[in-house]
């Protein structure tokens, strides 16, 4: 059995990246309904690093805890790989997004920050109308360019899928789900092997601990209603931690509650 937890947790190490996320859309209307929208995809290897150090271990017939020095040696030793596995010639980044983008869409910006034991991503959008977004697709290449490489899967590859805009004679609602990366990896590891067991769900959720999602929207309109978790001037706020989005997928009031809602007065 522990075999197999550090089988699959290598699968998932090296398919996903799989780390702690950190994750936030947000969006900055007109009163024409058009605007921008920013995409934010942060990834922290650390966690999954002391985890598989963990693995390692107890594969070797050692239970006890790992000591500072493991834990190092571990981070050292993922450093060294990181190294040998990179290559000097990398991918534009604005390829991810440029080939899945519907009418309507434009990508501004891309800019990707290396860290210690991590990546973050932020992309910018423009949009002619709110609803356009929906379509935005990440990791799909232009025509013409051949098919996108299977192996280079993201977590969040469509950023804002859900999201609904209805219209009255007076009011503008929004509503969207908030995307729990946790729930893609989980699939994922379900299609490499059998159902996982409670020791190695208990580790994937310690991997996710310190995740954090976020949603924003900046809009020129009067609030007359939103569940949002605080305000910034013009701007709703929507923070989840992972037990926040445990309990947000887990039925339908769950997603009533706690899922992004806002209502303005035009």
């Amino acid at each position: 059995m522990v075999r197999m937890r550090a089988i699959l947790m290598v699968a998932l190490v090296a398919f996903f990246a799989t780390g702690c996320f950190e994750v936030e859309q947000s969006i900055e209307l007109k009163r024409d309904m058009s605007g921008t929208a920013n995409f934010k995809l942060g990834v922290d290897m650390e966690p999954m690093v002391i985890i598989m150090a963990k693995v390692q271990k107890e594969m070797s017939g050692d239970k006890s805890p790992l000591t500072a020095a493991e834990i190092a040696a571990a981070k050292a030793d993922f450093k060294k790989n990181e190294k040998k596995s990179s290559t000097t010639t990398k991918e534009d980044p604005r390829k991810e997004a440029e080939g899945g983008l519907p009418p309507g869409v434009k990508l501004l910006d891309v800019s990707v920050a290396e860290k210690e034991f991590g990546v973050t991503t932020n992309m910018k959008f423009a949009f002619d109308k709110l609803s356009s977004l929906v379509g935005v697709k990440l990791g799909k290449k232009k025509e013409g360019e051949g098919p996108a490489d299977p192996t280079k899967k993201s977590v969040i590859d469509t950023p804002f899928d859900g999201l609904e805009i209805s219209e009255t004679a007076s009011t503008i609602s929004i509503h969207t789900k908030p995307q729990n990366p946790a729930d893609k990896v989980k699939s994922e590891a379900g299609e490499q092997g059998p159902p996982m067991d409670a020791d190695t769900e208990k580790m994937m959720n310690d991997a996710f601990k310190n995740m954090r999602v976020a949603w924003k929207i900046t809009a020129p309109f009067e609030v007359v209603s939103s569940n949002a978790t605080r305000k910034e001037g013009n701007t709703l706020i929507w923070e989840y931690d992972f037990a926040k989005l445990q309990k947000l997928g887990s039925s339908k009031k769950g997603m009533d509650d706690m899922g992004v809602k806002v209502t303005y007065k035009k």
